[in-house]
């Protein structure tokens, strides 16, 4: 029973970037900026930080898969581009300190590795008319804000989490 703790957690957080859009549409902040939730990816990030790293790639596999299918409509974005910054991040914790000052801005520069290899995927194959300054102004300064308020506000119990989780699949 305590083996499915992982896995809710992960859909927990999976399907709040999703409930947060609809709770708290663009027009919300006047229709101009993009505040994209990246609840899930913070989520994983710190899987792969305090829990295991592999594990953290295979769901952001998984989730990314399903993130493209139920989200996107591009089969593979996500998919591919969420365990590769699992592993970039994962990395550079290993070569910086880990602490939770430092992994602020390690997570930060995941989502915004993320958003910005998805912005000129979106670019190649034409999905998106923004440029790169508008793309930084309106979109990726908003979504860095608002995930980090959520790392501010959840570091803590998601790493007391993982840690928990790591205990017990450990045991």
């Amino acid at each position: 029973m305590k083996r499915l703790y992982l896995p809710l957690l992960m859909t927990v957080l999976f399907f709040s970037d999703s409930v947060f859009t609809t709770v708290f549409p663009e027009m919300a902040f006047d229709g101009k900026y993009f505040i994209i939730p990246r609840f899930f990816t913070v989520g994983l990030l710190l899987m792969a930080i305090f829990f295991d790293r592999n594990t953290a790639i295979k769901y952001g596999f998984l989730f990314g898969f399903l993130f493209d299918i139920f989200y996107t409509g591009v089969l593979g974005a996500y998919m591919f581009f969420l365990p590769l910054t699992v592993y970039i991040v994962s990395k550079l914790v290993k070569v910086l300190q880990n602490n939770l000052f430092i992994l602020t801005f390690i997570v930060l520069f995941g989502i915004f590795l993320l958003e910005l290899i998805l912005f000129q995927l979106n670019v190649i194959i034409k999905r998106t008319e923004m440029d790169l300054t508008q793309f930084m102004s309106l979109r990726l300064g908003p979504t860095l804000l608002l995930n980090l308020i959520f790392y501010l506000l959840l570091a803590l119990p998601l790493k007391s989490a993982f840690e928990k989780l790591q205990r017990i699949y450990n045991d």
